[in-house]
């Protein structure tokens, strides 16, 4: 039975002969949900899940216990110079992915992230955050490491909770939301969440977010907002911009200032980030000076509009020279490439697609030019015109 609201949820209880005091209680419920957004799916019990998404109540309750609900995991190698180093994408199995798209879908995108994230819900976009950033004269730039395997259970119930949920459907979506883990030491062994205390449910290992579920993304922004608001309030009071772009963390001003002022506000954003249980990649952390080049995410911020890097366009000329080229082509490029005609067509439109994103001017021509070479009969996008 699908709710629309308190009213008809106790109507149809009340025909189908449901205790009172039970229909009640249902009806706080769902109000206390609606109450933070009208939009979430006022989801009451693990049964009322079952029935949402066809996925029978035993499978549910098993995945909630750790028992069912496997990933598979893939390791793909990072770029990193001079090391090895490789992310682990864990992809849910067939029925959990359907709960967890259901999740999703159903409540998830109807939750507002801060107004300093740029990832991971409708309106976010990568060119809006660095825009948020130009003509920076100082730029801090700091990376979380492990962003998502360093979100636990604990914080993904704490979010369902903040939504309005009750205690038992939050620790139940948080199980299914996140993959078993790390051991715990023995005096932990049995978590729990204030006071479900479900025998079955009982477990050693610690949940993570798995990079590779659908609902990991919108969790990991909701799970930080504590860490959002810090870092906005650190921001205004040093007179200087913040974004938050899933991982990527930048600081920027336009005033001159001294450098140690600088580093004592990214001193003030690694301790943030330690209260918060995560760990900074020193690595990538850094600061930009009057003088040196100013990138985000890709994008050079260092004047008034966001712009692309040179080497960026010089990629997409040299595409373009070789696949116009009489003697070349697209089929001589993709061999000299060691490629196929179809990846250099989807490779090459993503390049320009972005610099349409960034420089709507250079990204035009670009196309312009792509459209005009002699593509061979290849499958195209239906977002090509």
């Amino acid at each position: 039975m699908r709710t629309t609201g308190p009213q008809q949820y106790k109507a149809a209880g009340l025909e189908n002969e449901v205790d009172p005091d039970v229909l009640d209680n249902a009806v706080a419920a769902i109000e206390r949900i609606r109450a933070v957004n009208p939009q979430l799916f006022p989801l009451l019990t693990l049964n009322h899940l079952s029935a949402e998404t066809g996925l029978t109540y035993g499978y549910l309750r098993l995945a909630v216990a750790r028992v069912s609900g496997k990933y598979k995991h893939i390791m793909l190698k990072k770029r990193v110079p001079g090391r090895s180093s490789h992310r682990m994408i864990s992809i849910p199995s067939g029925r959990l992915m359907t709960c967890q798209r259901w999740i999703a879908s159903n409540i998830l995108r109807h939750a507002q992230p801060h107004s300093r994230s740029f990832a991971y819900h409708p309106d976010s976009n990568p060119v809006f955050a660095a825009r948020e950033h130009t003509e920076a004269k100082w730029l801090i730039k700091v990376d979380i490491q492990d962003f998502f395997h360093a979100i636990t259970e604990h914080q993904v119930y704490r979010v369902f909770r903040s939504l309005g949920y009750c205690r038992l459907i939050s620790f139940e979506l948080s199980r299914l939301c996140t993959m078993a883990c790390e051991r715990l030491p023995a005096d932990r062994a049995h978590l729990k969440y204030e006071d479900s205390e479900i025998e079955a449910y009982q477990s050693p290992h610690l949940g993570i977010l798995p990079q590779g579920a659908p609902t990991s993304p919108m969790l990991s922004n909701l799970a930080v907002k504590g860490l959002d608001e810090t870092l906005a309030k650190l921001a205004t009071d040093n007179n200087m911009r913040f974004t938050r772009y899933a991982d990527d963390i930048v600081f920027s001003c336009k005033d001159e200032r001294d450098r140690e002022s600088v580093n004592r506000v990214k001193r003030a954003i690694l301790r943030a980030l330690n209260k918060e249980g995560f760990r900074p990649n020193l690595r990538k952390t850094a600061i930009r000076g009057p003088g040196s080049r100013k990138v985000v995410l890709g994008i050079l911020v260092d004047r008034q509009k966001p712009r692309l890097a040179r080497e960026y366009k010089d990629r997409i000329r040299q595409h373009l020279h070789y696949l116009s080229h009489p003697d070349f082509g697209p089929s001589k490029h993709a061999s000299a490439r060691k490629t196929s005609v179809s990846r250099i067509y989807h490779h090459v439109f993503g390049l320009i697609c972005w610099a349409k994103a960034v420089e709507p001017e250079f990204g035009t021509e670009a196309l312009a030019k792509f459209n005009a070479v002699d593509w061979p009969p290849i499958a195209k996008p239906t977002y090509y015109h």
